[in-house]
């Protein structure tokens, strides 16, 4: 069952559908693009198949309102494959999951290796990013 909830999210999450308005891309160069268009910074997640942490952050990220709501009010959310999707090399993904924010010319404001199960940690970059967005 709980694989059958897992596929569910995955598919819907696969497609750029939205959910409550979270538009997830799964293209770097649209998302840059609109990244460039609405002057907001991208928030990159990179998974691989079978990453059980991977699935754990994207269930955090889709569930937790407090960290949706941030990402949907602040950023250009991408989700990428790291050994299927095309991506700059300068993302060196050595683990799964890595999130990089990055702003909409492409400098990197900060990489994080791994799963962190508080939403507060997410929260805290969420406004350091923000205030790099601002200067």
């Amino acid at each position: 069952m709980r694989y059958i909830v897992i596929l569910i999210i995955y598919i819907t999450v696969s497609f750029g559908s939205s959910d409550d308005n979270l538009t997830i891309h799964h293209n770097y160069r649209k998302a840059l693009e609109s990244a460039k268009e609405k002057n907001r910074p991208l928030f990159i997640l990179f998974t691989k198949d079978g990453c059980r942490w991977c699935d754990r952050l994207k269930d955090n990220l889709m569930s937790v309102d407090e960290l949706k709501s941030g990402l949907k009010s602040q950023f250009i959310v991408l989700f990428l494959n790291r050994d299927r999707d095309s991506y700059p090399k300068k993302f060196k993904i050595d683990a799964v999951p890595t999130v990089f924010m990055v702003s909409p010319k492409e400098e990197i404001f900060t990489e994080i290796l791994g799963y962190h199960s508080k939403p507060r940690d997410y929260t805290k970059w969420f406004n350091y990013v923000k205030i790099e967005m601002e200067e």
